[in-house]
């Protein structure tokens, strides 16, 4: 079958070494490499929420070589951005942050280095050194050759609307890069109500995207998006279920009856930024009806491919998008076309 050519926005890797600092530690997050599976603990507020992967996926996240290149040509991808996977670097103390990230982007250039045509890289970042986090995005863009950064949501208990965090955002802009916003699982003070139920609700299945979701909403009532017009985001999983709250995100902008006084203090109504600085990948949400909302509610314009891979199968995403309900002009501008144009490639 001839395959449409694909730039995929989201796609993961561990170094031996951040895999390595993960298996030593006692606290979250943490890894413990078991003869059936790996045990996972993702988040310092919640040490007794765990989940289990294969040994399989850990390989395949752990294998930066020719076979992550033969799986992308079975399916048609030219160029795959890369980013460490979760738990990442954001919910480790400061100082490891600041000395594992910047080894990560190390470990990631000298790949890419080796495939210039067929890899992009998306900057880890020691976000709780924002001074720091902003400096490193910097160096990445501009020395190694990477297209933006990756953060796994919130840090600690705090988002990016944080005045600390301002300087991170605001060396984005300046640069003219996006930050890929990726879910994770959310902090202890929001996840009570999503536990007792295994992994099902607080992770990939619900919780995952609600915090991304609230994440979000948090940087435009912040009016970080005022302060820095040219600030882009990207948002995975068709944003985060987003699409389906645009009338209700506006609310109080919308009724008669509301207070100006109660009204967000931004410029605009808040489904506004959601269209002009939000960017949205497809990364695993292969749902038909999710992608055409997308579509209708932000423009295709904004919406590019993502595999999600390994946590994905890199077939599903791209059988997905070629089987979808759009034209073939759409279909294209998806596959490849709003990414190229966003990030000056070409496949």
């Amino acid at each position: 079958m001839s395959r449409i050519p694909k730039i995929d926005l989201e796609s993961h890797f561990f170094t031996p070494e951040y895999m390595a600092l993960l298996e030593s530690r006692t606290r979250p997050p943490r890894f413990e490499v078991t003869d059936e599976n790996v045990r996972v603990w993702l988040e310092p507020s919640l040490p007794d929420v765990m989940l289990t992967h294969s040994h399989p996926l850990r390989d395949t996240l752990l294998d930066l070589s020719a076979a992550r290149i033969e799986a992308m040509d079975r399916v048609g991808i030219a160029i795959q951005f890369l980013s460490v996977s979760s738990p990442g670097f954001e919910q480790f103390e400061p100082d490891v942050q600041v000395e594992h990230a910047g080894k990560a982007n190390d470990a990631l250039a000298a790949f890419i280095a080796d495939h210039p045509r067929r890899f992009v890289g998306l900057a880890s970042l020691p976000v709780s050194a924002p001074q720091t986090a902003a400096d490193e995005l910097e160096r990445c863009v501009r020395e190694l050759g990477f297209k933006g950064g990756n953060i796994h949501s919130h840090i600690g208990d705090t988002y990016l609307d944080d005045a600390r965090y301002f300087p991170i955002l605001e060396r984005a802009a300046t640069l003219g890069v996006p930050i890929n916003l990726h879910p994770t699982l959310p902090h202890g003070n929001m996840l009570q109500p999503y536990l007792g139920y295994g992994w099902a609700m607080p992770g990939p299945g619900l919780g995952f995207g609600h915090e991304t979701a609230v994440h979000a909403m948090r940087i435009i009532y912040s009016a970080a998006f005022d302060k820095l017009p040219d600030l882009q985001i990207i948002l995975g999983h068709l944003g985060e279920g987003l699409m389906h709250w645009l009338y209700r995100v506006d609310f109080d902008f919308n009724k008669p009856w509301m207070a100006k006084s109660h009204r967000s203090q931004i410029e605009r109504k808040p489904s506004d930024y959601l269209r002009s600085n939000f960017w949205y990948t497809c990364s695993g949400n292969w749902l038909d009806s999710a992608l055409l909302a997308t579509i209708h509610e932000v423009g295709v314009e904004r919406l590019m491919f993502a595999s999600d891979y390994p946590w994905e199968q890199i077939e599903d995403g791209a059988d997905f998008i070629e089987a979808a309900p759009i034209s073939e002009d759409d279909r294209r501008m998806i596959c490849h076309g709003n990414a190229e144009r966003l990030f000056d490639l070409n496949v």
